[in-house]
C-alpha cells in the first residue's frame, strides 16, 4: 500500500478513512516524547496543530503491520484542499498560522525545520498545521531559521506575484514545496522589482545574490554554543526574524482585502434578478438545505458565498469558484464569522489534477470530492459550463449528481435569459439541449425531483434526490 516517501524517518498512509504514520528507527522515541510536551499539547488543544496519538500494534491495519517502526494516528481533516486551490487570503492566513505555530514553539525551545503551504490543511476556514515531525528542538547558537528561504518562496513570493503581477497561485503553487524562486519573480517584475521597498527586500536583492545567496542564507546557521545564554540569544534573534516576516505578510494581507473584481461585486450588480426573484430563490435554497439534512455540501460556483453561508447554518460547506478575488472575500468573511466554510479556487470544467511523483502524491479534486458530499448546489453556474466551457447539459447534470451523492440543487437558465445571451454572443442556436423540458427529463431519469419552482425571471430551480 503506497504511502508518503520523501521523509526518511517515516511515512504517512491514508487507510479506510484513517491517517496513519509510521516513525522509524531512532526518531520514534523522540517523536513520542514530543507529543507529550506542554507546547504540543497546548497547540493541539487550541486546534492549531493536528491531534496525534500513539497506536498499539493491534490497531494497525494488517496490510501495514510488516512495516517496521512505531505507529501513530492523526485526526482526519474534513476536506483536504491543496495550496494550488487556495485564494490569496487563504495563503496569507496559512503563512501567519505557520509563523504563529513557529513562534509558540520557539518560546518553548522548539522550531519548525520545514515551512511550506503543504504543511497546512484547513478545517473550514481554520488553518491546522499537520506536519508534526517537522518540529525539532532549538539548538544553542542556532541564530538563523533554516526554513526561512522555503517560507519566502512558498508564501511571500507567491503572494507578491499574485498582487503585483497577476500571477495565479495555481501556477506558483503547483508544487507547494518549491513555490516561486526569487530569480523567477525578479524576471516577472523586470525593472519594477526596484520600485518598492518590499520588492527590493524580498525579490531584487535576493535575486541579485543568485543561487549562492539562497544557499548562503543557511551557512553557519548554527554557531558554536551550549549554555542557557546562547539559547536565549538564539531565541531572541529568531523571534525578531519571525516578527519581520509577520509584518511583511500582514502588509500583503491588508492589500488582499482591498481588491475587487466583477464577480466579487456580483451581489450588487446582478440586474437580471429582481427582488422577487432573489427572495424566491433564497426561500427555495433554504427549504432544500433544511430538508436535505446534509452533513457536507458542495457549492459549485460559490460567487460571493451567499448560499455557502446559508448552507453552513446546517452543514459543513466547501465552495468553489473561478474568481480568486471572490474566493478571498468569502474566506475573509468566513474567518471572521467562524462558519464551517472552505472556499477554494477550482474550475469544474478543468478541476485540479492529481500531481506529484507519478501523479500519486496529491489526489485530484474529483478524487478528494468523491463520496464526501451529501448535496451539491449548482446555482447560476450551469449556463457558464454549457456555453463558456462547452460541456453538454447532460454531462453537467451527471457531474453535479455525482458530486452531491445523488442530491443536486440545480438552477436552470433558459437560452433567452439575458445572462445566457450575453455569454453566447449570438450563438444561442447552438445550444439545442438547453431547454427546461430536456433538463427536467434528464434529472427525472437520474433521480427523484423532490422540488421544482420557476422564478419570476423564468429561471427554474430543481432539487433532485436519489430515487
Amino acid at each position: 500500500m503506497p504511502g508518503t516517501f520523501r521523509d526518511p524517518s517515516g511515512s504517512l498512509f491514508d487507510v479506510d478513512g484513517r491517517i496513519l504514520r509510521v516513525v522509524r528507527g531512532t526518531e520514534a522515541p523522540a517523536f513520542r516524547a514530543l507529543l507529550e510536551t506542554e507546547v504540543v499539547r497546548s497547540l493541539v488543544a487550541k486546534g492549531a496543530l493536528v491531534a496525534t496519538r500513539s497506536l498499539a500494534s493491534a490497531g494497525v491495519p494488517e496490510s501495514l503491520r510488516s512495516l517496521a517502526g512505531d505507529w501513530f494516528e492523526h485526526d482526519r481533516i474534513g476536506f483536504v484542499s491543496v495550496p494550488a486551490e487556495w485564494s490569496a487570503a487563504m495563503l496569507a492566513h496559512a503563512a501567519l498560522h505557520t509563523l504563529d505555530v513557529n513562534g509558540e514553539l520557539l518560546r518553548h525551545g522548539y522550531l519548525l525545520k520545514d515551512a511550506t503551504p503543504a504543511n497546512i490543511l484547513f478545517e473550514g476556514s481554520r488553518p491546522v498545521f499537520v506536519d508534526v515531525p517537522s518540529i525539532e528542538p532549538l539548538q544553542a547558537g542556532q541564530n538563523l531559521w533554516l526554513a526561512r528561504h522555503q517560507f519566502e518562496t512558498t508564501f511571500l513570493l507567491p503572494l507578491l506575484a499574485v498582487l503585483d503581477a497577476g500571477y495565479p497561485l495555481q501556477w506558483s503553487l503547483a508544487d507547494p514545496a518549491r513555490g516561486l524562486s526569487h530569480e523567477q519573480l525578479a524576471k516577472m517584475f523586470g525593472p519594477r522589482r526596484w520600485l518598492s521597498a518590499d520588492r527590493i527586500r524580498h525579490v531584487a536583492l535576493a535575486a541579485a545574490l543568485g543561487g549562492t545567496g539562497a544557499a548562503g542564507r543557511n551557512t553557519g546557521a548554527v554557531a558554536p554554543g551550549s549554555g542557557k545564554s546562547d539559547l536565549a540569544k538564539s531565541r531572541f534573534i529568531l523571534s525578531h526574524s519571525l516578527q519581520g516576516l509577520r509584518k511583511a505578510v500582514e502588509k500583503l494581507s491588508a492589500r488582499i482585502e482591498q481588491r475587487h473584481s466583477h464577480w466579487s461585486a456580483y451581489a450588487v450588480s446582478r440586474a437580471h434578478y429582481a427582488d422577487a426573484d432573489l427572495q424566491a430563490k433564497r426561500d427555495f435554497v433554504e427549504r432544500v438545505v433544511q430538508r436535505a439534512g446534509a452533513r457536507w455540501v458542495l457549492d459549485v460556483g460559490a460567487n460571493t458565498g451567499e448560499f455557502c453561508e446559508m448552507a453552513a447554518a446546517h452543514s459543513n460547506v466547501v465552495g468553489i469558484d473561478l474568481d480568486e478575488v471572490s474566493v478571498s472575500a468569502i474566506h475573509s468573511r468566513t474567518r471572521a464569522s467562524g462558519r464551517s466554510i472552505q472556499a477554494l479556487v477550482v474550475d469544474l470544467s478543468q478541476p485540479t489534477p492529481a500531481c506529484g511523483w507519478r501523479n500519486t502524491e496529491r489526489k485530484s479534486f474529483l478524487q478528494r470530492a468523491a463520496g464526501r458530499f451529501d448535496l451539491a448546489l449548482m446555482l447560476a453556474v450551469g449556463h457558464h459550463l454549457r456555453v463558456t466551457a462547452g460541456v453538454p447539459l447532460e454531462q453537467i447534470l451527471e457531474t453535479g449528481l455525482q458530486l452531491g451523492g445523488g442530491s443536486l440543487l440545480f438552477e436552470f437558465v433558459p437560452t433567452p435569459d439575458p445572462m445566457f445571451r450575453a455569454i453566447a454572443r449570438g450563438r444561442e442556436a447552438l445550444y439545442t439541449d438547453n431547454t427546461v423540458e430536456n433538463c427536467e427529463a434528464l434529472l427525472a431519469a437520474r433521480g427523484r425531483i423532490e422540488l421544482k419552482e420557476q422564478l419570476p425571471n423564468a429561471r427554474t430551480l430543481f432539487w433532485v434526490r436519489p430515487a
